[in-house]
């Protein structure tokens, strides 16, 4: 179902490429037979867009006609405008106060203050103690460009030779990827400025230590929970084993998996996803235990412009191929009123 406004007026009613195209991008419906069919509904998209049925026509003289250029292309920027922030959004939710904004836009995001008023003892009769205010700060982002070009014969998209999710999906996935790192690389270089002591702590697995700065960070944030989140290698410190007085139960006829714990001593668990550097070696850290407060305040404040696009003809270049260039702004920074911890196996 389409919920991006913009969207669902550049479709004007017809809206199957595009509801295929979030079915088959975002909610992982990657089946061949998915694939064939946004391929068709592509095609006939063009054909709807740009007025001009392919029926009756020499596929070259279609696939020339100025109107079937432009819709084309209009398309594809739209679909890939619409689907980023949409496969985005979902992986910052834990940790990152995530906006998007129009070029050229400013975006201000308030810090909060994030330390206790003093309450100190008075005699009777004092009209007031000594006056107190906190202040808000105020963090402004701006924005980075990235670009990334890729070629593609886009005239075998167009003659039904080579399908349409081929040519976008190492697109987006390079994007969210580029951006998803970004933000990771944020949120351990905020977290490593924590001082070493209750907040930061290094040394073997102790069930008792990460439970103390669990209610550490729970009673600074003002009693807001939080939650105990890490990669998927770094939680498994936390499952349980025989040497801790624990039993763990591996279904072996049921569904056959071994599961990280859902949650420790009222504290849920929370598995973050993890992300690649350029020379392929994993961001998250396989040793460190974050101990975060998601609905107190986000650790990192992000922003994303949204994406821009164009085309080259594809008469331009000796191979039939088309420059395909997309340009996304982002941003993020380490800045929360909320209190963290970090766990460090060792």
């Amino acid at each position: 179902m389409l919920t991006n406004q913009e969207l669902i007026k550049f479709a004007n009613g017809n809206t199957d490429f595009y509801e295929a195209a979030m079915a088959y991008f975002c909610d992982g419906e990657k089946s061949s037979e998915n694939k064939g069919l946004m391929q068709e509904a592509f095609l006939a998209e063009v054909e709807h867009k740009s007025g001009v049925a392919r029926n009756g026509l020499e596929v070259n003289a279609w696939i020339n006609h100025p109107s079937v250029r432009w819709a084309s292309m209009a398309i594809v920027e739209s679909t890939i405008r619409a689907i980023v922030p949409v496969t985005i959004l979902p992986q910052f939710e834990a940790f990152s106060d995530f906006r998007t904004q129009d070029f050229g836009d400013v975006t201000k995001f308030d810090i909060m203050p994030h330390s206790f008023y003093v309450v100190s003892k008075g005699g009777r009769g004092e009209r007031t103690s000594f006056r107190q205010r906190k202040y808000v700060s105020e963090l402004t982002l701006a924005p980075v460009e990235h670009i990334v070009t890729v070629y593609k014969k886009f005239y075998n998209v167009l003659a039904n030779k080579d399908n349409i999710a081929d040519f976008m999906g190492w697109v987006l996935l390079s994007v969210r990827t580029e951006m998803y790192s970004d933000a990771l690389i944020a949120l351990n270089t905020g977290l490593a400025t924590i001082p070493v002591g209750a907040l930061n702590v290094a040394g073997a697995f102790d069930l008792k230590t990460l439970i103390k700065m669990c209610e550490t960070v729970q009673y600074r944030n003002g009693g807001v929970r939080p939650v105990i989140a890490g990669s998927a290698t770094a939680l498994m410190n936390v499952i349980p084993d025989s040497t801790s007085g624990y039993r763990m139960n591996v279904d072996g006829e049921g569904d056959g998996r071994i599961n990280l714990m859902k949650s420790v001593m009222t504290y849920d668990i929370l598995k973050l996803d993890n992300a690649v550097t350029e020379d392929g070696n994993l961001i998250l850290p396989d040793n460190k235990l974050f101990v975060i407060s998601p609905s107190q305040d986000k650790l990192l404040k992000g922003v994303m412009t949204r994406s821009l696009s164009n085309q080259n003809e594809y008469y331009d270049n000796a191979d039939l191929t088309s420059n395909y260039t997309t340009r996304v702004e982002w941003a993020f920074a380490y800045a929360s009123s909320a209190y963290a911890g970090v766990y460090t196996v060792q």
